[in-house]
Parts: C-alpha cells; structure tokens; sequence
C-alpha cells in the first residue's frame, strides 16, 4: 500500500511586525542548519527524558509553526524562540523571507508529493494587529479564520482541517479548547513517497529484534543493492533513498545503547552532513523493521529548557498580537506517527501550542546490515538538507 508522511503543528499565537520580501537565496540553507540543529536539540532532550520509548518529531514542522509564534513576539520574547531555533534576531526579516521560501518549496516538488499548510484561527471578537495576519499569510501563506472556541464545534473544525492537511493520519490534535484561548494558528506538513529500490514482500520474514525491555519478533525486510553505506567508530550508517533521489532516510544503528547515547549528545548538523558525505556507494543488504509507531509528548519542559522558557512566564511579551492584553504560551504538544513498509514510509505528526491571556578507489567488500537494535532516523530534503522528520526506534510494533 502507498504510504505518506506527514507531520502537523496546532498553534494558539500571537502577533507580528509589517510583512518585508528581502531575497531569501541565500538564506534558505542557513535556515535548513538551524532547523536540524533546533531538531537535534530536542531530540535529545525527549531521548534524555525517554531513553527506552521511541521518540518521532517533525523538526520543519515544529520550527515552522515556532516561528510564526515569533512573529507575535516582542523583545526578549522574541529573540528567546530565535534563540531556541539558532535564528539570527537582528536578521527577523531575511529569517520570514526564508520561511516563505519553505513554504513555497513545499509544493513545487515533484519527485515525491509534498506539501505544507497554515491557517490562523481568531475568537470571534478578539482584536488582532493587522500586521500579525498580513505576515502570516504574505510569508506563511496562513488564512485567517474566526471561530468561537467555546462552542465545541470550533474544536472539530479545527481537527477536520488538520486531518484533511495529513491524509487523516491525525484525525484529531485537539480534545478540547481552554476558555482562556484566544488565538490558534495550525501548520501541517505531508510527504508521500516510493523507495527508490523497494523491497520486495517475498523477502520479509520474521526476525528477533532487541529491545530494551526485551527481545521480540517482528517482520523485517530485506533488500540485496548498492546504496550510499558507512561503517566506522561503532556506527553503521546506510542512505534509502525515495524517488529519484531527491528525499532520503538515512538510519545510523548504533552498536549499543552507550554509543547511541553519545551519538545524540554528539549530533550537529556539520556532523550530520559529514556522516552523509562520508557514505561509500556499495553493494551490500540492508535488513530493516516494517513497522508502525505512535508518539506523543508535552514540549513544554524541553522548550523551556533550550532557551523559550520566558514565552511561558508571566513576563512573556506577546504585544505584536494585542497591545493591552498579557499573553503567555500555557502548554505545547506533540503526537505522531511513523509507518515503514517495502513500498514506502508513512508519518504523521501534530502540536498544540495555547495561549493564555497573559574519486575512484577499490571497491570494498559487501555489507551487511541489520538493524534489530534501537536505531536512530532522519529523512531529509537532499536538495537543502532540511530534516523533515528525525527519531530514535526502540520498539519498533507492526
């Protein structure tokens, strides 16, 4: 069966400066390295409060919706969630304009499908600065929406756009509205896409894989080829690509739960980028789990703890979205989705955020690759190097 990934963000916000249109270019791979590394930071720090669960965020996703927030942000508040994205503040509006970009790209792409939608949604009755919807929909492509969030059926409105923008993987973000909130701003973000070499169903057998609390069986796949493949300091690293190659997986087995441990502490970007290009073209098989996870986790204590802890507070300064009206972030979650098959991979993910008022070389002999430990995954945009989706399996479920 066809499978997609996809990956969605629910945002209560707030407002933002006049829409500027600087060339975005050039900034667009700054903007892919900063994402990763704000990826890999809360990686590790979910990884650091679950060690033993699986853990599937969408870092695009997540940044993207994070800064829209920015945009109804002042002062410190503003340049704490530029910080905790490894955004430049005295750059703000070059950093909109490689958003745009983003945004724009997601829909140009016809390698594999994909996609990226926002939409801002207002209580009925609460004002708004002008500016904060002009940037969002000049740079976010976001349309505004009034609802009355006390009516239950503001709630469904809101999960029947989510599920339609991520192929009904999340068919409901929120249970409920809080009377407090006044705003809610929705990304989502969709990928489907083929293996560049699927495996073929007849070679898929059970096989024991190691869990950390204990081994069991589950359906592993197999496929004998040439891919982008490393072996080196106990990490093996191999490339799948979709397509035609322009979106990858890559998935780094580490050989134990130490050096996967040190492999998170360790991750950048640059060494996320010299793993890639240190990848040999070689024959070889790769072994991987078909599988199928869900996750989900409040981001409130790992975005405080990289540096967003004042857009919590009361001293949170959100004055671009209403002037006279204290506002703070009250509570940001996350849920998702991921599906491995021989055909192709599936992911969806969700976030809520409330706001309260307030050269040539000897061939190497072939590998063999078997992935039936906890391992780590990435997919990535090879054309920007932007990671889509990022994560450590431990317990991959059929």
């Amino acid at each position: 069966m066809m499978k997609c990934v996809a990956a969605v963000m629910a945002f209560v916000m707030l407002g933002t400066g006049a829409p500027s249109k600087p060339d975005s270019s050039s900034a667009a791979p700054a903007l892919a390295k900063s994402y990763a590394q704000f990826g890999f930071d809360a990686l590790r720090e979910l990884a650091a409060m679950r060690p033993d669960g699986n853990i599937f965020i969408s870092p695009t996703s997540i940044a993207v919706a994070l800064a829209m927030t920015s945009n109804g942000a002042n002062g410190t508040t503003r340049d704490a969630i530029l910080a905790t994205l490894h955004s430049d503040p005295q750059s703000f509006d070059t950093f909109n304009a490689a958003n745009r970009a983003l945004v724009e790209q997601m829909g140009t792409t016809t390698a594999v499908q994909l996609s990226m939608a926002n939409a801002l949604w207002l209580q009925q009755g609460f004002p708004v600065n002008p500016s904060f919807n002009q940037v969002l929909q000049a740079d976010y492509s976001a349309q505004a929406e009034n609802l009355d969030f006390r009516n239950p059926g503001a709630t469904q409105t809101i999960n029947s756009w989510v599920a339609k923008h991520t192929n009904d993987r999340i068919p409901k973000l929120l249970d409920q509205i809080s009377p407090a909130t006044v705003v809610i701003l929705t990304n989502a973000i969709a990928f489907k896409g083929k293996w560049t070499l699927p495996f073929d169903p007849k070679e898929t057998q059970s096989h024991n894989f190691k869990t950390p609390t204990g081994a069991r069986d589950i359906p592993m796949m197999k496929h004998n080829a040439k891919y982008g493949y490393a072996s080196a300091n106990g990490l093996e690293a191999i490339r799948l690509p979709y397509t035609d190659g322009t979106f990858a997986m890559y998935v780094v087995l580490p050989q134990d739960a130490a050096r996967m441990q040190s492999f998170l502490q360790q991750l950048t970007p640059d060494i996320f980028t010299n793993l890639v290009t240190s990848l040999q073209t070689r024959e070889g098989t790769i072994e991987l789990p078909r599988f199928t996870i869900k996750y989900e986790a409040s981001l409130n204590t790992i975005l405080a703890k990289l540096g967003m802890g004042i857009a919590f507070s009361n001293g949170a300064n959100f004055k671009g979205i209403n002037e006279t009206k204290p506002l703070a972030i009250s509570e940001v979650r996350h849920a998702s989705f991921l599906s491995v098959d021989e055909e192709g991979t599936e992911a969806a993910a969700a976030t809520s955020v409330g706001i309260r008022a307030l050269a040539m070389r000897v061939e190497p002999p072939p590998f063999h690759m078997v992935v039936d430990h906890p391992f780590f995954v990435a997919i990535r945009d090879e054309s920007n190097g932007q990671i889509l989706f990022t994560g450590t399996i431990a317990e991959p479920v059929n």
